[in-house]
C-alpha cells in the first residue's frame, strides 16, 4: 500500500487506529524511540497534528516496519485495526478474522 493511502486510513478510521496504536504500545513493539515518540503524539493530538516529517518517520521507522499489512493474504479485504495485531503478532498469519476463523475451522476438521 502507497504510503499516502495508509495514512488517508489513518485519517478516516482514527479512533480504531489509535485504539491499535495503544495496543503496539502497551505490548512494546516499537524499537524506534522516535516513531514511539510520534505514536505518542498522534495519541494525544490526533494524527492531524503531524508535520511532513513526523508522518514520514511515523510510517517509515513505525507502523510500515512490520506492523501493518495492507490486505488479508486469502480474501484480499482490508484488515480491520482492531484485528491488526492478532493478524500480526498472534496469528502470524495476515489473515482477516474470518479466514483465520475459516482455516482454524478447516485445519481442526481434516
Amino acid at each position: 500500500m502507497q504510503r499516502e493511502q495508509l495514512k488517508q486510513r489513518i485519517f478516516s478510521e482514527s479512533p480504531k487506529f489509535i485504539s491499535y496504536l495503544k495496543e503496539l504500545i502497551s505490548e512494546n513493539r516499537f524499537d524506534d524511540g522516535e516513531a514511539l515518540e510520534i505514536s505518542l503524539l498522534v495519541i494525544k493530538n490526533g494524527p492531524e497534528s503531524l508535520s511532513d516529517k513526523q508522518w514520514c518517520v511515523f510510517l517509515e521507522s513505525g507502523i510500515l516496519r512490520d506492523k501493518y499489512v495492507d490486505k488479508c493474504e486469502r480474501c484480499s479485504e482490508h484488515i480491520p485495526w482492531s484485528n491488526m495485531y492478532s493478524a500480526i503478532f498472534i496469528n502470524k498469519d495476515y489473515l482477516c478474522a474470518n479466514c483465520n476463523y475459516f482455516e482454524n475451522k478447516v485445519t481442526f476438521h481434516n
